[in-house]
């Protein structure tokens, strides 16, 4: 949900009516900010608050632009004294956006979503486009293919981040807490999986492990954990640790986060490979962390296991 600011003051006037009806708000916003709410694919509320009253009510701008259509701007925006937004009436405004729902899943508002994401270099328009393809649409094959198919163009993009978080949904990890709000049909989750499969490239899982940063790394909690859940789904991916591992124009940093995945990933099932991996990937790394590194390698020949989570 987005919150649109009007672009003036309301009028707030209150009489002695009995309190329900004691309270009133204007506002006028004029045609540009008519354009910029219309513009998103998300609903718009308006909020006023009443410093006076300690009070705040909203609007449902999204529903007002409609049945304004055709008017000239400013436009004269009324309050309901009823629509109150505190503790006590928190359901019956979550109930009313909630219910766009049917009507944003529809196939005109994929379409809409779908050019939206492609408007990368319009932040707001684009995070909207990817919250809500996730939202609406998560059930749609066709939803992950976009996104997926999209990861590349959002190297060092300041999105990055929140593309990975939804994306990290369709294989899943510990600390996914699954719910009606953001649950895949299973039929779907596994086709796109599959599809994930076949799509992810060298270049991408690239793009990805370079949202990690210099310290965030795979553990619980954090992007690279989502990351690595994505990462882990790519075919042969054994050997495409290796080539990134022991590609010295990969940065460094890079270079060590695909280290702990291939060890989380590999070292039950396959440690002599990791090991011959890392031996032979060593040289390529500081001193600093050729001491972090090294450390593994006798566990590696013992079969030990390895925590790097």
């Amino acid at each position: 949900m987005n919150a649109g600011i009007a672009s003036t003051t309301p009028t707030i006037s209150k009489s002695n009516s009995p309190p329900e009806q004691s309270y009133s708000a204007v506002t006028h916003p004029d045609e540009k900010h008519a354009q910029y709410w219309r513009s998103h694919i998300l609903p718009i509320c308006g909020i006023v608050f009443d410093p006076e009253s300690e009070t705040a009510r909203w609007v449902d701008l999204t529903a007002f632009l409609k049945s304004a259509a055709g008017e000239p701007a400013p436009y004269k925006v009324n309050l309901s004294p009823n629509k109150l937004l505190d503790r006590e009436h928190f359901r019956e405004f979550r109930e009313h956006f909630l219910a766009y729902r049917t009507e944003l899943s529809q196939h005109a508002h994929f379409g809409q979503a779908l050019a939206d994401f492609a408007h990368m270099d319009d932040i707001p328009r684009c995070r909207d486009a990817i919250r809500a393809l996730f939202s609406f649409h998560r059930n749609r094959l066709e939803t992950w293919y976009y996104l997926a198919a999209g990861i590349n163009n959002f190297r060092n993009h300041p999105l990055l981040p929140l593309l990975v978080t939804r994306l990290t949904h369709v294989p899943g990890h510990m600390d996914i807490f699954w719910t009606s709000q953001n649950a895949i049909s299973e039929p779907v989750r596994e086709k796109a999986e599959e599809l994930f499969r076949r799509v992810l490239t060298r270049d991408m899982v690239l793009t990805l492990v370079g949202a990690i940063g210099e310290e965030g790394g795979i553990v619980r909690g954090s992007l690279g954990q989502s990351i690595h859940a994505i990462v882990s789904l790519a075919d042969q991916r054994r050997t495409l640790y290796r080539s990134i591992i022991l590609d010295r124009t990969v940065p460094e940093v890079q270079r060590y986060w695909v280290v702990l995945m291939l060890l989380a990933d590999e070292q039950h099932r396959q440690s002599d490979d990791c090991y011959s991996i890392l031996s032979e990937a060593l040289p390529g790394f500081s001193e600093e962390m050729q001491d972090s590194l090294r450390e593994c390698l006798p566990k590696l020949k013992a079969h030990e296991y390895i925590d790097v989570t």
